[in-house]
């Protein structure tokens, strides 16, 4: 390293310390993280936890009965939830609702749509979610929250750190690249490594953090490599398909690794494209309750 240059860990701790009003998730993700992790906790505890924030509680409600996840039943308690779908995807409704209610809605800032921006990243979810299922990977649920998240850090430098945000967008408009090179070259850090931060401090599970750090290089993920290789391939299928807008106008390059690791194919692709298009309109509650 240069002397008198500032490190890539010394740059983010500058960067995200420049942040003053960074949003922290509901105290209830904390407590029915503790709760989950006690093998004798009940449905009925958990459900009790959820309800203390009714706006959560109805949020949840809203997308335990949609076609999203396709109940023919009335489901009328956050309990039920829990005992039709169990603790973990409940767990992962709950997250996915405070992170809308955190960090969604719309507003623009150069070529930058947030509601556009949400669409590519629920479509990544949903393509991840599908991509698990086709390799027979068992954190399908896991695998949708992680491809939701996986560019999160673009929304924190959008939301809280306007002067890197135009930054970027400026490097953007003199030099049309993939998001990712354009921030390397105008601020010396990644939406990866912002997203990374921001899972650490949420204490989010690893796999979720990993995903989010790796999947524009997910050669270099030592462990949780199905989850990311799922979002890897996930995003460069929904920029493929066009749906919504990740900040940039690039499609990445489809590792080698991922392709070989998960069995791609021509047809595999074909085949996820036919059967997430009933997903994605189906997905369309999540703009609902941001």
């Amino acid at each position: 390293m240069v002397p008198g240059a500032v490190s890539p860990k010394d740059k983010l701790k500058l960067v995200t310390e420049k942040i003053s009003s960074l949003p922290t998730l509901p105290k209830v993700i904390s407590e029915i993280t503790s709760l989950m992790q006690n093998p004798r906790t009940s449905a009925e505890e958990v459900g009790r936890a959820i309800t203390m924030d009714q706006s959560l509680a109805s949020k949840v409600l809203r997308l335990v009965n949609s076609a999203f996840y396709g109940f023919p039943g009335r489901v009328n308690t956050i309990t039920h939830a829990i005992v039709i779908l169990g603790f973990n995807t409940v767990k992962n409704i709950v997250l996915t609702a405070s992170v809308f209610d955190k960090l969604g809605g719309k507003g623009q800032c150069g070529t930058f749509d947030l509601e556009k921006f949400w669409l590519h990243s629920i479509a990544t979810g949903v393509i991840a979610k599908e991509i698990a299922k086709k390799v027979n990977f068992r954190s399908s649920e896991e695998s949708f929250l992680a491809g939701l998240l996986h560019d999160i850090g673009k929304v924190i430098l959008f939301k809280f750190l306007n002067e890197e945000f135009v930054q970027v967008q400026q490097q953007l408009e003199k030099e049309p690249s993939l998001f990712i090179d354009a921030e390397i070259k105008s601020i010396g850090i990644t939406h990866n490594e912002i997203g990374s931060w921001l899972a650490t401090k949420w204490n989010l599970p690893d796999d979720l953090s990993s995903a989010i750090l790796y999947h524009h290089t997910p050669v270099l993920a030592t462990k949780h490599r199905t989850m990311v290789y799922a979002v890897h391939a996930a995003d460069i299928l929904a920029r493929s398909l066009c749906i919504g807008a990740p900040g940039d106008k690039k499609i990445p390059v489809f590792s080698s690794d991922v392709w070989d690791d998960l069995k791609f194919s021509r047809q595999l692709i074909d085949k996820i494209y036919r059967d997430i298009e009933y997903e994605l309109e189906k997905s369309a509650i999540f703009f609902q309750i941001m």
